[in-house]
Formats: C-alpha cells, sequence, structure tokens
C-alpha cells in the first residue's frame, strides 16, 4: 500500500469510529485547544486558563474538574492540588464544543514555582477517564513569584544509644547497641534526609560539672562519622524528660537535688565543644535537640503572703461533698493536730482515674477579695496505690470550668498545690475543686487523700512547670551559643512536647537567641501515648464521637494546635516523633493506620514542617519489633508496613 492509500485507508476507518454509538463508559472528550494567560504571576495576582473540550459523540452528566499543581523541573506534576474547581452535569451532544475558563488568583502564602492546569473529566461516580490532561507544556503551564519554597527534612529515630534508660551506665552491646555506616546508608538509600539520635545524659556525663565519659561519647561522635558518609544530618538528642538520676534516684529540675541550670548549661558547653572538636561528626550536626519531653516538673512556690483560710475543716466538712458520691465518700478527720477534709474511694486498679471533691458555690462563693491565688494542702499515705497529682479548679457562671496546674504529689509528705483562676473564672462562679488524677494503680488498697487548709492569698516570684522548663532551655541555647555555635538549636514543649498541648503551656514563644536559629520541636501520636493499646476500631469510634471522620482528621486537629502556634508565633516548627502501629503487631488494622498517616503527613507536606518519624535501630527486627517500628535496618533493610507511606512524602531540603 502506497503512502496516500495508507492515508485514505487511516482517514476511512477514523470516520467509521466516529459514525459508530458510543456507550458512556467507552466515550471520550477531545481537547480542542487551550491557552494559559499570562504566563508569569505574582502573588496575588489572578491567572487565566481556558480549554475547549469536544465530543465527537452525546456525552451526557460529565464532572469535570480543573486542578492547579505544582511540578518539578524534571517534569513530575504533583498529585496535591493547590486549586480545585469541579463542574458538575456536563452535557454534550455530538459534535458540540464547550469552552471552559477559570480564573485563579494565587494567595500570598503560595510558593514560587512552576505550576501546570490538569483537567479531568469523569462520569457521575468518578470512576470512567474521559479525558485527563495533564501536562507541562506551555499552553497549561504558569510561573508564580510567591513566597520562598518551603524548605523541610523528614528522617526517623534510632534509639540505639538511649536504649535500656533504666539501666545506668549500661553496656554496649548487652543494654544498648550503635549504628552501623551499613544500617546508616540503607536509610539514606530510602530517601531520608536525618535522623534523630537520643542519648542519655548520665551516661555522656557521669557526674554533675564532670567531665565527659570518653567511650560513651566516642559512639555518638562515631554515629555522627557514620552519618556524615552516608549523607544524613543528626539531631542529637538528650534523651532524659528533664531529669537527671544519681545514686538511684532521679530528679526532675527544679527538684531538691536536681541539676542547676549551669549544670544543665555545663553539660551542653562540654558536649557541643566535643562535637565541634570533630569535623567529620560536625559536618553531620543538623541541630541540637537539648531536652526530650520535659514533664511533670515541681511548681515554684514563689513568695504566698496576706493568706486568709477558704476551707479549713476545723469543725466540720463544710460543705464539701464527693465529685461522685457513688465511689467517694467524704468526712473531717484530726490529723497532725489540724481538721482535714478525708476522701476516701474503693480500690480499683488502672490509670488516669479522677477523683476529688466540690464545693458549691451555693455553700460558698469564690471571690477574688482576699487574693488571686489558692493554695491547699495536701497529704496522701503511702499505703495509697498508684502515681499521683493534684488541682484546683473553679467553674464559671457559664458551666466552663478553668483547670489549675496538675501538681506531682509525694506520698508521705505535706505537698502544695495552687492555682490562680483566670478573670473570667471569678465572675458568678458555680463551684471549687479539688481533684486527684492517679496512674498506675494495682487496685491493693484503697484511694486516702486529706485536704487541709485551703486558702486564698498574694503569690509572687512563682514559675509554674513550663516556665520552670523554659527557663532551664534559655540556659541551655546560651551555653551553646556562647562557644561561637551558629547551627541548628531545637527546643521542646512541656508535657511531653505535645503538639496538641502546646498552646496551652507555652502561650507565646520563649527563647532569646543570638544566632535568630531555634526550632521548636513537637511530638504527635495517634493515641497521645504511642504504646496504640486500642483496636483502631476503638479509636475511629472515638474521633467520630468528638466530630471527626477519621482518626487521622482528628489528629491534624491536634497537631494543628502546635502548627498554628508557630504560623502565629512567627517562629519554625519541627514533629520529632510521631508514629503507627505496623502491620506485624496491628496485622488487621495497618491499612487503617496507614490511611491515617498518610492525611498526617499530607498536612505537614501543606504546612512545610519537617518530621522524624518514630523508630527503627540496630536491635529492631521484624520477629518482635517495637510496634512503632518503621524498618528493620540490620542485617539487612526490611521496610515495614508504614514505610511505604514515610516514602511518599520525603523532604525538600
Amino acid at each position: 500500500m502506497n503512502q496516500e492509500a495508507r492515508r485514505n485507508f487511516l482517514i476511512s476507518a477514523l470516520l467509521m469510529l466516529i459514525c459508530l454509538p458510543l456507550t458512556a463508559r467507552s466515550a471520550t472528550l477531545w481537547n480542542g485547544g487551550a491557552y494559559t494567560s499570562p504566563t508569569t504571576v505574582n502573588a496575588g495576582q489572578a491567572g487565566n486558563f481556558t480549554i475547549v473540550l469536544y465530543a465527537p459523540e452525546a456525552v451526557s452528566n460529565v464532572t469535570v474538574s480543573f486542578q492547579v499543581r505544582p511540578y518539578t523541573p524534571g517534569g513530575a506534576i504533583s498529585s496535591t492540588a493547590v486549586y480545585t474547581k469541579t463542574v458538575t452535569g456536563q452535557n454534550f451532544t455530538a459534535g458540540e464544543k464547550k469552552s471552559y475558563t477559570w480564573s485563579y488568583t494565587t494567595p500570598s502564602t503560595l510558593e514560587t514555582g512552576d505550576y501546570a492546569w490538569v483537567t479531568r473529566a469523569t462520569n457521575a461516580t468518578g470512576s470512567v477517564v474521559y479525558i485527563e490532561v495533564a501536562k507541562t507544556e506551555a499552553i497549561y503551564t504558569f510561573h508564580v513569584n510567591g513566597t520562598a519554597p518551603k524548605r523541610y527534612v523528614r528522617g526517623i529515630n534510632i534509639m540505639d544509644l538511649g536504649n535500656a534508660g533504666g539501666v545506668l551506665p549500661g553496656v554496649l552491646g548487652t543494654h544498648y547497641p550503635k549504628p552501623t555506616l551499613a544500617g546508616m546508608q540503607r536509610l539514606k538509600s530510602r530517601g531520608l534526609d536525618v535522623v534523630r539520635i537520643p542519648f542519655l545524659w548520665e551516661r555522656i556525663q557521669p557526674v554533675l560539672n564532670g567531665g565527659l565519659n570518653t567511650t560513651y561519647l566516642g559512639y555518638l561522635l562515631e554515629t555522627l562519622q557514620h552519618a556524615n558518609s552516608a549523607g544524613l544530618g543528626v539531631i542529637v538528642d538528650m534523651h532524659n524528660y528533664a531529669r537527671y538520676t544519681s545514686g538511684g534516684v532521679e530528679r526532675p529540675f527544679g527538684s531538691p537535688g536536681a541539676p542547676t541550670k549551669a549544670q544543665y548549661a555545663d553539660a551542653w558547653r562540654r558536649i557541643a565543644s566535643a562535637i565541634r572538636s570533630n569535623p567529620a561528626a560536625y559536618n553531620a550536626l543538623y541541630a541540637y535537640d537539648i531536652m526530650n519531653e520535659p514533664y511533670s516538673l515541681p511548681y515554684q512556690e514563689g513568695t504566698y503572703s496576706n493568706a486568709v483560710t477558704f476551707a479549713g475543716f476545723e469543725s466540720t466538712t463544710e460543705g464539701w461533698v464527693p465529685r461522685d458520691s457513688a465511689t467517694t465518700t467524704v468526712s473531717r478527720e484530726v490529723r497532725d493536730n489540724q481538721g482535714s477534709l478525708k476522701l476516701t474511694i474503693a480500690a480499683s486498679s488502672g490509670s488516669g482515674k479522677v477523683l476529688g471533691a466540690v464545693l458549691q458555690a451555693a455553700t460558698k462563693r469564690a471571690t477574688v477579695t482576699h487574693g488571686p491565688t489558692f493554695q491547699a494542702k495536701v497529704f496522701v499515705p503511702t499505703s495509697t496505690p498508684g502515681t499521683l497529682r493534684a488541682r484546683l479548679l473553679m467553674m464559671d457562671g457559664a458551666w466552663k470550668t478553668h483547670f489549675g496546674e496538675p501538681f506531682a504529689l509525694t506520698k508521705g509528705v505535706e505537698n502544695r498545690v495552687y492555682f490562680k483562676p483566670p478573670d473570667a473564672a471569678w465572675k458568678d462562679n458555680r463551684s471549687f475543686s479539688i481533684e486527684f488524677i492517679v496512674d498506675g494503680s494495682d487496685g491493693s488498697a484503697p484511694f486516702v487523700f486529706y485536704v487541709d487548709n485551703v486558702a486564698q492569698g498574694t503569690q509572687s516570684g512563682e514559675m509554674s512547670p513550663p516556665q520552670l522548663w523554659e527557663s532551664y532551655s534559655q540556659a541551655a541555647v546560651d551555653a551553646i551559643r556562647g562557644l561561637g555555635e551558629q547551627k541548628l538549636i531545637m527546643v521542646e514543649g512541656y508535657s511531653f512536647s505535645s503538639a496538641e498541648e502546646w498552646p496551652k503551656n507555652h502561650p507565646r514563644k520563649w527563647v532569646t537567641d543570638s544566632a535568630n536559629n531555634i526550632m521548636y520541636h513537637a511530638h504527635f501520636y495517634f493515641d497521645r501515648s504511642g504504646k496504640y493499646e486500642n483496636a483502631h476500631a476503638t479509636e475511629l469510634a472515638s474521633a467520630k464521637n468528638q466530630g471527626y471522620a477519621s482518626v487521622g482528621d482528628l489528629g491534624i486537629a491536634r497537631v494543628k494546635n502546635f502548627t498554628d502556634w508557630v504560623a502565629a508565633q512567627g517562629t519554625r516548627g519541627f514533629i520529632g516523633e510521631f508514629g503507627w502501629p505496623n502491620s506485624i503487631k496491628r496485622p488487621n488494622d495497618s491499612a487503617a493506620w496507614n490511611a491515617d498517616g498518610e492525611k498526617l503527613l499530607q498536612f505537614l507536606d501543606d504546612v512545610g514542617m519537617g518530621a522524624t518519624m518514630w523508630t527503627t535501630g540496630t536491635w529492631e527486627g521484624t520477629k518482635n519489633p517495637n510496634i512503632n517500628n518503621v524498618y528493620q535496618i540490620e542485617p539487612s533493610l526490611v521496610p515495614l508496613s508504614q514505610a511505604a507511606v514515610l516514602e511518599r512524602h520525603l523532604g525538600k531540603p
């Protein structure tokens, strides 16, 4: 067949195809032409896109969507849209052309870069594609002169050097391993940028204000050197929860015998100096993470003066009644030659129990007349099981409860609990209460609590536990900057660095940094603990009860407390721990958890926030791994079920 005959045959075949009736499932819309104008826009400026769709045969009930998506210099168009416009119920007669024009005003937050218009037409169920135009040719694309591109890193925690924190100092190979170069290289091959390396203060500095242990320091420096060779950055993390253990006694910052701010600063001065003196190790350093998850620090009382008794219990219970009359009884009892309110609750096991007593305003209303701060003296017998906290609270006239700081209680000694209610709590308040929060009770004995001398007064110089941590963190930053160090310093938040609790614990950013290179660092787990003891169905039911369609949606709402705080404060943030169960530990739930993790990481992509997932390690294999383990890295790399999700959301360093 000659060339002209072949051409005539193809035209005839095409005409025959056009004349055939097409079902909705096989019909195709054609691109009849498109253009974008202007081809370069500034933030806040509108860009217009027009496309003509041609229907060779009649098609009905078509949904047409138009999206703006970023694309890379290599031409890879993102699956995430920054703008979407959808029109439904579009009907085409045979041979009809329809022109669609949309205008997109680029927001001031859109990143500088190249963007493409993507057009997609589907049937009513969205399952049949009639046409999809996703190209990086000039007529479909435009350039945005917007904000600076978001830069963030993604990686994972390697717990090795921080293993067996309850065994001090511990022995390498028996209680904890150290990362290998091969393991680091395997992680880098998956596209990760950074690793977070926990270490223990007691192992690296066995005596406060003393020299560093050269052996353990050598393990940390060697880990940094391996990361440098593998091309990974390292976040070095003092994994101590704002505590130091000496002589078998763990002492939280601010408690008797605990490290002072000067001693904490001394430790970081020595550690940073050692890293800076080793060029290969220092080259790998991405950030100093000055303390992991501060929590349960003591309240610094300051001066409490002009106290006036609010409830003395010298003759009666003075109107105080059980918070839950079905489980709790109250009585007046003489203890230490003074009247006390005694609360007795039957034995039971578990954690998170909230027990207490309340004084209704109908009996006595709290007024600010005698001072803005309440104090209560609390005594817990050693026979009461579990670990305990206590807090004071007040319900205002709008039935809103205002909570004081939960104070950790020591059994067998008198404790003080303070509360300075906000202004809104005083107006027509309805009740004043004390609550005891019990964790880890084994049910071996009844719960017994004594409350003495609830007083009002004026307090000055007090420091809440979050404020105490803020003062310590500033001391560490100052010490590191005093060396002339300019690299990034990460500062975690109080209450296990909870992203959800962050704005409550820290109303505003607090670190003053001469190098202006601070990143606030939060943690997040869908179940709030990272233990994932409940089935996914239980967590999903809880999310739905709170008005969210999925655990992932609820998780994003909780993480937004931190990301919104970061944006409002004009600073930078990082999620240093997050994770969800692997399929080895939760084989029936892993797909659902992965879907939630996908939503979380997509959200972090959208806000441009870096993150390191929890966890992997040299001893984390596939037989009995940590429930959050993402990779086996020794003796070879085996990705677990969450790895694919993480690797779909790598960093933009």
